[in-house]
């Protein structure tokens, strides 16, 4: 048995493989012999027992043991050492006792088998006595048979490949006969676990380890690469240790590692070598003063390696590379050798990074061998960028400081290491580009910029994004993160980032996307979650490319070039450039999220910081101004939240850090300087700017008043009459306001001395020190009609006549005039002289009164003069024509002026209507279970069209209730219905099946018309419904209706914004085109224009009047491309505007991956609200107490339906009617889910009272027309759109869906209509709502 493996084992070596692959050699060779004869031995479990129990431990002729180790020598590259000897210590021992004192050939197997077992630490750990008694036994016996084989050395080589085989590959492998050179072999095999043992480095030191192996390195004493490799991985061993590794520098051990012929065997091991020579930093200082020689050839040989090795010696140049570039002399040799280029092919050359078809075809082991080389590499590039980074910020330093003058930049010695911190690679980075020339050249940078290695890095960060199964995913990308930041430094290779890159999808497939929205992607934490480093170093990316300085921006931010001005240079073109870019891939959207960011909570407020500082550079760019000054950052003072406290209190000083970007930032968006530190949101600037230009003026009469109060509770009654008399106070007369003080507002140029507000109840005297702290208890009141000056309180109160409801004033916080500090008596006594004159007591008031003036809501410049008496308060704005609050006022008044009762009328009267809502009816599906998906009203608005989960349509009459048609349409649930407004057409879109969508006609029978195989979503053009447009992923398709050819298809990869819920749909006009919220001109090529992504799932709808588009809580203006304003309660809701487009409907629906039960549980999965469609304003909101699945309404303003559960408790899902404007009435409960025949019985017996109740119809003649008129005739006196719109007080749209609203009231929908009841039913119900 041993024979057949070992003469397999000699063919496996002549196959060359990697020497320090320890894998199975079935899968390091799966065609091989040797593996396959390994799996077969060990097909009987019982082998390696039998062998140990039976031949080993048991004892027994000494041929047949030593017969036995040989095998188990063999077959031990087949086993787990690990495995192989857990809890062998007989075996151990009787080994160790073996190796001293048995006889050859035992005694060298049991030592052989000894260093397979010394592999392991935890044995090794357990045996070191033994080991150090052996070990000088080893060593003395590798020099007898060294001796023996001297007279070998110097012998010539001949050139036939029987005689060069040894000296590259040495494929001999022969146990039986015990060659010496085996022998060797195996004492050396255990000797070099030991070496880097700390405990038995004096025995190798005293042993002249050094000298036996400087023998063994050389090749051509030993004749035998494998001997000569077996000893050059001993000596890497005990390179670890400094004094050897001094020792083997001094003795010209350099020199002998570079004589080692390439290629072959040995030169494999000598990169190991060289990296542990490496990784000794002092035993590399004196390689690196060694002769210039013998450094190039260390050089050269390593990159030899790089190129032409097994995998495992370029890993290990590599990593040599990687730990002495931070020696000058050694990167001074890598660039004249062209070692740049050598080392990036590592990567050029990966198959991982070539398409999915080849890449496919590479094993499991090929592709970890090639990401462990692309990592490697990475880290290697990323040492050489940041000490070339260092040499080139060195230079620059050195030319701004003039030889004559200046102060010299330190360097150190040629042969000592520069090392660098994250920190100083950072402060290098901001100082080339805040302080460098603007056109950096730079020759490493552009090198690397000419190999076309920056897209590269790019490739490989996508690829690595998607490796979940190896260990060095994150160190990859943040290596490769690192090396781009570095690259950032210059602005042309900026620009490469502004460029598609070809990379990977989800299906292998190749598509182009922009660099830096891969980078954008890695920064928002997404793929690598949590990971704190990545998100850094991506994060440093963005700053180094939008942060540096530009001179051509006005004092604005504003990039635009005014035309007499000169051009701007090439390197602020760039940088507005990149701020496009980094837009336009959703990079405002990526910062935002990141300053909130909490995990991981050690990192979370470095990263607020610079993801903080980014959007300082951003904000530089006018657009992108104005879109960050209308989010909630800014409006609703989330900055002010965020600059509070620290995530971790520890890290206060990058929260310091973060405040001063945000400050930074609020100058910047607001243009004015920041002054508060509390509240500095859009809102209070302006108002604080506002109060500061007001003029403020007092009653003289007042202040007097109350001076004399105060001397009179002083016990100062001859002063206080004293002041009365010459004053001319009386005390029944009320203080006039006809003297007055009157107080300039601030120059803008000279600061305001700034004090702090009063507290509640207390006077503005006893907030000072110099003030008496009864101040406050001696204030006085206004004069009452019993002629006595009473008391007066300076309380933010207000009396109970003048106070707003539903508003609490707040108190201004302001910084103090002087901070607190000890001062020491010298401090004292310089201060005494440089200290202000002491307040006036008119400066004290009117800074009392100007604070009392900023803390109104709504501050205006021109004030009347403030009173002493009460609280200032500025009037609330009001327009003269407002129209009253009060329904039955405006009713009552809409005949006379002002026309149309008034400003605001119609909104008053929609803010009544719209928040009202009354459930009528309830559809369920038949047979107990009930699964609703979505629905739609039909074209004539009588019926409803219901889609379930099992992909049937059902129609119910809105009047009866009753079913009057079913279809079986699709396999899967519906999501989408819309019908046409002629009734005659219908779209449908389901969740999965095909098709996922169709056109059905419902002209006379009910037949698919079109199929739409792969949209997800479709829906008519508004205008006209000539036309359908289907959505798929991020792809807009559209059809023609009559024809069904597809006409248009819309689809930019690079501006795709990937929203979850996509749905393509139409303007107003049918001209506009909005899907995955990019813009199309359906009449011309290419993308009008793409709205900066601030959400994930909801991709915009637009409003009917066509002037501007809604995506999720952002309004956008159509006419600029600017944000007007957001709407924070609009987050991830399904938007329904009403017929005439004056009121928005807006529900949160359930995720596409949410499971049902946990949306049931959501406070907001219940509730629907209603908007003003022109100012966003707040209707109301409606809790329904169930989950909303959809949500419509009709055309007329008269019903709403919504698919929600059937209660609490059920996932069973039906449609509910909802009536708008009208309230539930109490005699009806709070149980609403009764059955539709109940219902109808309530509905008939609360006409009575709806009657009684509803003054609208008392008071209304038209109305109580409608009520109280002949039934027969009610289908022909039903009021028109434009007559109950004219009643309203409102105008009525000409929007065609409204304009042919009458018209269908006469028509069926095909092919069943309602009776004539059932189509008298819904206009009675709106008569008596209205």
């Amino acid at each position: 048995m041993s024979g057949v493996i070992e003469r397999e084992t000699a063919v496996y070596h002549r196959s060359d493989p990697d020497p320090f692959d320890d894998r199975h050699p079935g899968r390091a060779d799966p065609g091989g012999m040797l593996g396959e004869l390994l799996k077969m031995l060990f097909v009987n479990p019982d082998v390696t027992n039998e062998l140990f129990n039976v031949y080993l431990v048991g004892g027994g002729d000494p041929h047949l043991i030593a017969a036995a180790c040989r095998l188990l020598i063999n077959i031990l590259p087949g086993l787990e050492t690990s495995i192989v000897f857990q809890d062998k210590d007989i075996l151990l021992a009787t080994l160790f006792s073996w190796g001293r004192d048995a006889e050859p050939p035992l005694c060298v197997f049991a030592v052989g088998l000894l260093g397979r077992a010394m592999s392991v630490q935890e044995v090794a750990t357990g045996y070191r006595q033994e080991n150090a008694q052996l070990v000088p036994v080893v060593i003395r016996r590798l020099r007898e048979l060294q001796a023996q084989d001297a007279r070998r050395a110097g012998q010539p080589a001949g050139t036939s490949w029987s005689e060069v085989n040894p000296m590259l590959i040495g494929s001999d492998y022969c146990l039986s006969p015990l060659s010496p050179a085996m022998e060797q072999r195996l004492l050396l095999q255990y000797l070099t676990p030991l070496g880097d043992h700390q405990e038995l480095l004096p025995v190798f030191m005293q042993t002249d380890a050094r000298a036996l192996l400087m023998t063994y390195v050389d090749l051509r004493h030993t004749r035998d690469v494998r001997l000569t490799f077996d000893a050059l991985l001993l000596l890497a061993s005990l390179l670890l240790h400094k004094k050897f590794a001094v020792e083997f520098i001094a003795n010209g051990g350099v020199q002998k590692l570079l004589d080692i012929p390439r290629p072959s065997l040995a030169a494999t091991a000598v990169s190991l070598c060289l990296y542990y020579l490496a990784y000794n930093q002092d035993a590399m200082e004196r390689v690196c003063m060694l002769p210039e020689g013998v450094l190039a050839g260390v050089v050269s040989y390593a990159l030899w390696l790089l190129e032409s090795s097994h995998a495992s010696g370029v890993c290990h140049s590599t990593m040599f590379f990687s730990i002495s570039f931070c020696f000058r002399v050694v990167l001074q040799l890598f660039d004249q050798q062209d070692g740049l280029r050598r080392l990036v092919n590592l990567i050029s050359t990966l198959e991982i990074l070539k398409p999915e078809n080849e890449a496919s075809r590479l094993t499991d082991d090929q592709t970890f061998s090639c990401r462990q080389t692309a990592k490697h590499t990475c880290m290697a590039l990323r040492r050489y960028f940041e000490a070339h980074l260092a040499v080139k910020a060195e230079q620059v330093k050195q030319s701004l400081h003039p030889s004559d003058g200046g102060t010299a930049v330190p360097r150190q010695p040629f042969y000592k290491a520069y090392v660098y911190s994250r920190e100083q690679v950072v402060e290098m980075m901001e100082f080339l580009i805040g302080g460098g020339p603007p056109q950096l050249t730079w020759g490493p940078v552009d090198d690397f910029y000419k190999l076309s290695c920056v897209p590269l890095l790019l490739q490989l960060i996508s690829a690595a994004c998607d490796w979940r199964t190896y260990y060095g995913r994150s160190d990859t990308v943040r290596y490769a993160l690192d090396i781009l930041a570095v690259l950032m430094v210059v602005p042309r290779v900026q620009l490469v980032l502004a460029d598609t890159v070809e990379v990977l999808d989800q299906n292998g497939s190749p598509v182009a996307t922009v660099g830096m929205s891969i980078v954008l992607g890695v920064a928002e934490g997404e793929v690598f979650v949590n990971d704190a480093e990545i998100q850094k170093s991506a994060l440093q990316i963005i700053i180094n490319c939008v942060c540096a300085p530009d001179q051509s921006l006005s004092a604005g931010g504003a990039f635009a070039v005014a035309p007499h001005r000169p051009p701007p240079p090439p390197h602020s073109r760039v940088l507005a450039h990149l701020w496009r870019v980094v837009q336009n891939n959703n990079g405002i959207k990526v910062l935002l999220s990141l300053l909130s960011v909490r995990t991981p909570i050690t990192d979370a407020d470095l990263i607020r910081a610079l993801a903080c500082k980014a959007l300082v550079g951003l904000s530089r760019g006018a657009a992108i101004r104005q879109i960050i000054s209308k989010l909630p950052l800014f409006t609703s003072g989330h900055i002010q939240q965020l600059m509070k406290e620290p995530v971790l209190q520890d890290k206060r000083s990058e929260h310091v850090r973060f405040c001063r970007y945000a400050a930074e930032l609020t100058e910047r968006v607001s243009g004015k300087p920041l002054l508060m530190r509390t509240d500095v949101s859009l809102a209070r600037l302006q108002r604080e700017s506002v109060v500061a230009q007001s003029r403020i003026t007092f009653s003289q009469k007042e202040l007097l008043v109350l001076i004399r109060n105060h001397l009179e509770a002083k016990g100062l009654h001859d002063t206080a009459n004293t002041l009365a008399r010459e004053a001319s106070l009386s005390a029944a007369s009320v203080c006039p306001g006809s003297s007055s003080c009157v107080t300039p507002p601030p120059s803008s140029s000279v600061p305001r001395t700034r004090r702090m507000a009063p507290r509640v109840g207390t006077s503005p005297a006893a907030s000072r020190p110099a003030a008496s702290s009864s101040s406050s208890s001696s204030a006085l009141t206004p004069p009452h009609p019993h002629g006595q000056i009473g008391r007066i309180l300076f309380s933010r109160e207000r009396p109970a006549g003048h106070a707003h409801s539903g508003k609490r004033l707040r108190s201004l916080r302001q910084k103090s005039d002087h901070g607190a500090f000890i001062q020491t008596p010298a401090m004292k006594k310089q201060l005494e002289s440089a200290l202000p004159s002491p307040p006036t007591l008119d400066s004290i008031i009117t800074e009392y009164l100007r604070e009392q003036h900023a803390r109104c809501p709504n501050p205006v410049t021109t004030c009347p003069p403030f009173s002493l008496y009460t609280p200032h308060r500025c009037p609330e704005p009001k327009r003269r024509r407002q129209a009253s609050p009060n329904f039955s006022a405006r009713l009552g008044s809409r005949a006379l002026p002002p026309k149309y009762g008034g400003v605001d009328q119609a909104s008053l009267d929609r803010h009544l209507i719209f928040s009202r809502f009354r459930p009528v009816s309830v559809f369920l599906e038949a047979g107990g279970e009930s699964g609703f998906t979505c629905g739609a009203f039909s074209g004539c608005e009588r019926h409803l069209v219901l889609g379930t989960c099992t992909g049937h349509l059902k129609r119910y009459s809105v009047a009866s209730g009753a079913l009057t048609d079913e279809h079986d349409c699709q396999s899967s649930a519906f999501t989408h219905l819309e019908s046409s407004r002629d009734g005659r057409l219908l779209l449908t879109s389901a969740c999965w099946g095909v098709p996922l969508s169709a056109l059905w006609s419902l002209d006379g029978t009910f037949t698919r018309r079109l199929s739409f195989a792969d949209e997800h979503h479709v829906e008519f053009s508004k205008r006209t419904q000539d036309r359908v447009v289907g959505t798929k992923d991020q792809v807009a398709r559209i059809y023609d209706v009559q024809t069904g050819v597809r006409t248009l298809t819309l689809s930019d990869p690079a501006l795709a914004n990937h929203y979850k819920r996509n749905s393509a749909t139409f303007s107003p006009t049918d001209e506009l085109l909005l899907s995955d919220g990019v813009l199309w001109d359906v009449r011309r090529p290419g993308a009008v224009h793409k709205f900066d992504k601030f959400n994930t799932n909801m991709s915009g709808v637009f409003h009917p009047h066509g002037q501007e588009v809604v995506i999720n809580t952002e309004i956008w203006d159509l006419r600029t491309f600017h944000l007007l304003h957001t709407v924070p309660d609009l987050d991830q809701c399904r938007l329904v505007f009403n017929g005439n487009a004056t009121v928005l409907y807006a529900a949160p629906l359930q995720g596409d991956d949410e499971p049902i039960n946990q949306v049931v549980e959501s406070p907001f999965g219940s509730t629907f609200r209603t908007f003003e469609a022109s100012g966003y304003k707040p209707i109301a909101t409606v809790d329904v107490k169930r989950n909303i699945f959809d949500i419509w309404t009709d055309t007329r303003d008269c019903y709403l339906a919504t698919v929600e559960n059937l209660d609490a408790a059920s996932l069973d899902t039906v449609c509910r009617l909802y009536d708008v404007g009208r309230q539930k009435l109490a005699e009806e409960g709070e149980d609403d889910d009764q059955d539709d025949d109940d219902q109808d019985d309530d509905e008939d017996s609360s006409d009575s009272a709806d009657d009684d109740d509803d003054e609208d119809a008392d008071t209304d003649p038209l109305i109580a027309r409608l009520v109280n008129g002949n039934a027969s005739n009610r289908r022909d006196s039903s009021p028109t759109e434009q007559e109950i719109a004219a009643l309203l007080g409102y105008e009525y749209g000409d929007d065609s869906s409204t304009s042919q609203s009458d018209g269908s009231d006469s028509e069926s929908d095909p092919p069943l209509g309602p009776s004539e009841d059932e189509a008298d039913a819904p206009r009675v119900t709106r008569a008596r709502r209205l």
